[in-house]
């Protein structure tokens, strides 16, 4: 039985070269080198995300909807209230709120 490679062997390759595509006008699109943001640290990184790391979920349509829509309300970015909501539940497990 063969045993498949780790996600981690693979961090240190370069990206496979993305083929060149024709613009509709006929001019050739040629990718940029290091936009991949795959973490490689060659591209560069908004000023409001240096220093943070992303968090990911999936939520139902409605949930997601909700959360915007509220967050829009109360004039707030969807960012700062999931900060928020996630600081509220640290409290709730005894924890100490870290911030954004």
């Amino acid at each position: 039985m063969s045993r498949k490679g780790s996600l981690l062997a693979l961090r240190d390759r370069d990206p496979a070269p993305t083929p060149a595509s024709v613009e509709p006008d006929g001019r050739v699109a040629v990718p940029i080198a290091g936009s991949t943001g795959a973490g490689t640290g060659s591209s560069p990184v908004a000023p409001s995300r240096q220093g943070k790391k992303a968090m990911t979920g999936y939520f139902s349509p409605e949930m997601s909807f909700s959360m915007h829509m509220t967050a829009r309300k109360h004039g707030m970015s969807l960012q700062d209230a999931m900060a928020e909501a996630f600081n509220d539940w640290l409290r709730k497990m005894g924890e100490s709120p870290v911030g954004k």
